[in-house]
């Protein structure tokens, strides 16, 4: 299980960042860096490259989330992470901001949860589940990628719309590929024999319930 979910994580954004290039080498422009990579999804030339890739990218994605164990914690949560990730990057497909007021802040909404889900995904992993120094650089990426996106939205300006997103979405994608590649590697998958020994993530996540369940008992 553990090296299948990894394999769809990397072949998820590889189709994502793919595209990117694809479509980056098909209309090299700077337009891309003032409106983001919404700005592919307006140009018919650019339009099913990218397309291609925002499906491939949400279908593998769902794809691993039905495949995750149920019921074990973190995973029930990225499992819905997942799902909620998938249907996001559908709806800021399906909303060009070119179309109308309604669909621009209908898009430029979509975006902006979707990096709150991811973000706080990737935070809730490393405090409670995988704590590890790749794991703090990539939110520090992320925050950083965000931070340009953020000021590069109209009338804020700057203009690093498309590497702040690229940013973000990199380091998320490590982040994940890395904190999975930890969770699933003692977690059995459906009919498979249970561990006997617990990942370490869970082990502290299991003793610093115990204890906070310890303290509320003495207090009584």
């Amino acid at each position: 299980m553990r090296e299948h979910a990894i394999k769809v994580l990397m072949a998820a954004y590889l189709a994502l960042f793919g595209a990117l290039l694809v479509d980056g080498i098909i209309l090299p422009t700077y337009e891309v860096n003032v409106y983001g990579i919404s700005y592919y999804l307006v140009h018919l030339a650019t339009f099913f490259p990218l397309a291609v890739g925002f499906l491939i990218c949400i279908w593998l994605i769902v794809h691993l989330g039905n495949l995750l164990p149920r019921g074990v914690q973190p995973l029930t949560t990225v499992r819905a992470a997942f799902f909620a990730i998938g249907i996001l990057m559908a709806g800021v497909m399906l909303t060009p901001y070119t179309w109308n007021t309604f669909f621009n802040w209908a898009h430029m909404t979509l975006g902006a949860v979707l990096f709150l889900v991811q973000l706080g995904l990737s935070i809730w992993i490393t405090l409670r589940f995988v704590h590890s120094g790749l794991n703090w650089a990539m939110i520090i990426i992320q925050f950083v990628g965000g931070l340009l996106a953020m000021f590069s939205l109209p009338d804020n300006g700057i203009n690093v719309l498309m590497p702040g997103e690229v940013l973000f979405q990199f380091g998320f994608a490590i982040l994940l590929i890395y904190s999975l590649s930890e969770l699933l590697s003692t977690i059995p998958y459906r009919d498979e024999a249970p561990s006997t020994t617990p990942h370490p993530a869970m082990e502290r996540a299991t003793h610093d319930h115990q204890h906070r369940i310890g303290q509320h008992q003495a207090c009584n």
